[in-house]
């Protein structure tokens, strides 16, 4: 393929990659466009802009309606309205108590509920005695025409309601009125003795029902006090607690005795050496006579011993004949121990027969302590026992009160609901024999009181809103079937994307392909002097002007990698894609940018049309070519350098496929090294594939819609199709056939900073 020869990339220009795109195979997303959250607010200008646009239907429908409204108002006949005020309650407090035993059994107290009093007063039940009574001599008043004209109303806050009819005949106002005024005070009395029979009929039934009540509870009172032989619990429950308390001191004063006993009971142990048994033994052993003879025999022999060893050897004779003498008493002494002891080994029976007074008086004393400390032990046991048994009945009795007080209590709750009844019964009988005041009439009732009624400005005016009310709705009505957008907000709001340009509604374009010269110009005055011809030349240059705001603003989407190729597609076909191509390929060869439209549009191309060069070989043919290197199908535009064109040459059977193939990615990679800007024509979304196909290997999308054309439900099937399928970030939005609402002097002010001369702006006025 041969290119064109161009200078070398700037250095601010990324290569690409293998497959085209930058980086890591695609181009860093652009900033996120700002959402517009749609909300429930009250939009003024976009009603504006309905009434605008559905101005005619605005008109029509309100002057019709404001016509026949005013007709209407013009051609009835005189009205005449009465009324009079009536007192329902006293302004006192003195009478109020049938009004309080409404809530009796809620215990509040409350007025006379109006809304209701008002509803009672409209029923046949009040009305039909009046209606009888008025039909005697007007027989053509029927029942629903007495309520349509009759108004019952609550005179603010007060205790006044305020009665008004309205009618045609003065004198059918005033002869109704009085006949209602009559009625109403009538149903009042009756009203006020059924409301007292029937509060003194409910008090006899609830009297009854408490009486019963009354004799239940205390019955069971009394079944509870004979089943547990109690008169009162509480003085029972105090008597056991005060027995309690006392068995409680005396346990521990029994227990410190009972200390003291054991500390000298243990002193004597250990100054005696026996146990209380053994020294009753020992005891026992010295008062024996056989014992005690025994022993005194012991101590005269062991005594000749002494006295004959003191003489002589212990070998003689006389000594060993005391000694055999000894040996024979021993036995016998311990025999005699050992049956008054009982064999106890625990005593040293050598030292049973040396026990003096004092150690007869330590045993005795041992033996007596601990006699005591067993009494003191088995009271102490005994006061336990009677202890618990104490606490257990405190406990039962704690039980038992609850029990008595909650029957205690609901006696009390209901003798106390009993007094209550019998007073209000006593009140209601005082009142019943008593004058009960019936409703009072505080307005005077008589013919004057009828007067006309008529407002026409009134009337006019509410005509006028209810006009303007209808006219509006019907034009929203109308605005809401029309699915067209006609507003820029209202379809960013949809799309949610942002606008990167909004191009004017431009005169001329059906005529010839390019509203913008294609040759190269240098100064915007050029740009300006290209269109001093034209018809509409403030349109063509705020037509020119949207372009070279486009290609600003896909500069700035992508600082870091900026956009290199891009595809242009629509919603659905004439929305001015193809035209919107070609004149951001002309403003951006115009900034100084190298740039190569390429017309991917095989179905139906329009690029060879609008600049008038053949079509006989283009991108489909490229895409075709079997061999290497690829031959250069890309045409210059005459006059401009920067700008080149390749065409969608031959139409092919199957566009899609020649789309999505690797030659046409390879092509895309050859071109994006040698142009700054590549565009791509791409036919509309709706039912054909092609531009997804190329976005696959774009660096965005842009959408271009039309106002007045484009329709909601298609932009909202594109929207959805291309946020599930298409890989490339949506850019933006590029919306067209935006009408400029601006003066003439305002395009006279750019003409003039640009340095335009007068004399064309003049001849331009006047063209």
């Amino acid at each position: 393929m041969v290119f064109p020869k161009t200078s070398s990339p700037s250095p601010a220009q990324p290569s690409a990659n293998g497959n085209g795109h930058h980086h890591n195979g695609y181009l860093p997303a652009p900033p996120a466009p700002v959402v517009v959250e749609a909300d429930d607010d009250f939009d003024l200008g976009h009603l504006v802009g309905v009434l605008k646009r559905r101005a005619i239907t605005f008109l029509g429908v309100t002057l019709l309606s404001l016509g026949g409204l005013t007709l209407w108002h013009l051609t009835r006949p005189a009205v005449y309205s009465g009324g009079f005020d009536l007192l329902v309650e006293p302004v006192t407090s003195a009478n109020s108590l049938e009004g309080d035993l409404l809530n009796l059994s809620q215990g509040t107290r409350s007025g006379l509920d109006y809304t209701s009093q008002i509803r009672v007063l409209r029923s046949p039940g009040v009305i039909n005695p009046i209606l009888e009574s008025i039909q005697q001599r007007y027989p053509d008043i029927t029942y629903g025409t007495l309520l349509n004209n009759l108004t019952i109303t609550r005179d603010g806050e007060s205790k006044v309601l305020r009665v008004n009819y309205r009618d045609q005949d003065p004198e059918v106002v005033a002869f109704v009125l009085s006949e209602v005024a009559e009625g109403f005070v009538d149903y009042s009395v009756d009203d006020r003795q059924a409301e007292l029979r029937r509060g003194l009929t409910f008090l006899d039934e609830q009297l009854q029902e408490k009486w019963q009540e009354v004799s239940d509870i205390e019955d069971n009172l009394s079944d509870f006090q004979k089943q547990y032989d109690l008169v009162d619990v509480n003085a029972a429950s105090e008597s056991v607690t005060q027995r309690l308390n006392q068995m409680q001191a005396n346990q521990e004063k029994l227990r410190v005795e009972l200390a003291s006993q054991i500390s000298l009971y243990n002193a004597l142990q250990d100054q005696v050496g026996f146990q209380p048994s053994t020294a009753i033994r020992v005891a026992n052993l010295s008062e024996s006579p056989t014992y005690q003879r025994l022993l005194s025999d012991l101590r005269q022999v062991e005594q000749s011993i002494a006295s004959e060893l003191a003489r002589f050897q212990a070998d003689t004779p006389m000594v060993e004949a005391l000694e055999d003498q000894r040996q024979q008493l021993l036995p016998l002494l311990e025999t005699e121990a050992n049956r008054v002891l009982a064999a106890n080994a625990e005593v040293d029976h050598d030292s049973l027969g040396h026990q003096g007074a004092v150690s007869r008086d330590l045993m005795q004393q041992l033996v007596n302590t601990a006699n005591q400390v067993e009494v003191l032990r088995t009271q102490d046991q005994a006061t336990s026992q009677v202890t618990q048994q104490l606490q257990g009945e405190i406990q039962r009795l704690a039980d038992l009160s609850r029990s008595y007080q909650q029957i205690a209590r609901e006696l009390a709750v209901t003798e106390d609901s009993l007094n209550q009844l019998l007073a209000s019964r006593q009140d209601l009988r005082f009142k019943m024999a008593q004058q009960t005041s019936p409703w009072q009439l505080v307005s005077p009732l008589d013919q004057a009181s009828v007067v006309p009624v008529t407002n026409l400005p009134r009337n006019l005016l509410l005509s006028t809103v209810i006009s303007l009310l209808l006219g509006g709705g019907a034009a929203l009505l109308r605005d809401k079937f029309d699915q067209v957008f006609h507003d820029v907000d209202e379809l960013a709001k949809v799309t949610r994307l942002p606008n990167l340009a909004l191009v004017p509604e431009a005169s001329g374009l059906e005529h010839r392909s390019l509203l913008m010269n294609p040759r190269l110009v240098s100064t915007m005055e050029e740009v300006l002097v290209q269109h001093q011809g034209d018809n509409s030349p403030y349109t063509s240059f705020s037509f020119t002007e949207a372009f070279y705001s486009l290609d600003a603003n896909l500069r700035l989407l992508s600082s870091d990698a900026p956009i290199q190729l891009v595809v242009f597609t629509s919603s659905v076909p004439g929305e001015g894609k193809s035209t919107i191509c070609a004149h951001l390929a002309i403003a951006s060869a115009n900034m100084g940018r190298r740039v190569l439209l390429i017309d991917g549009d095989m179905r139906k191309p329009s690029q060879h049309l609008m600049f008038e060069v053949p079509n006989h070989l283009g991108l489909s043919d490229l895409i075709t070519h079997p061999q290497e290197p690829l031959p250069d199908f890309v045409k210059p535009i005459v006059g401009n350098p920067n700008l080149h064109l390749l065409t969608a040459g031959t139409q092919p059977p199957a566009p899609g496929r020649l789309l999505s193939s690797r030659k046409m990615q390879h092509i895309t990679e050859q071109y994006r090294r040698h142009y700054d800007l590549i565009i791509f024509d791409t036919p509309p979304l709706a039912g054909m594939i092609d531009a997804k196909l190329i976005a696959a290997q774009a660096d965005g999308l842009l959408l271009v819609s039309r106002l007045h054309k484009t329709a909601r439900q298609d932009v909202q099937r594109v929207m959805a199709d291309l946020s599930n399928t298409v890989q490339a970030p949506l850019l933006g939005l590029v919306v067209n056939g935006v009408v400029k609402r601006r003066q003439r002097d305002d395009y006279a002010d750019y003409y003039g900073y640009y340095g335009k001369a007068k004399g064309v702006l003049e001849g331009s006025h006047r063209r």
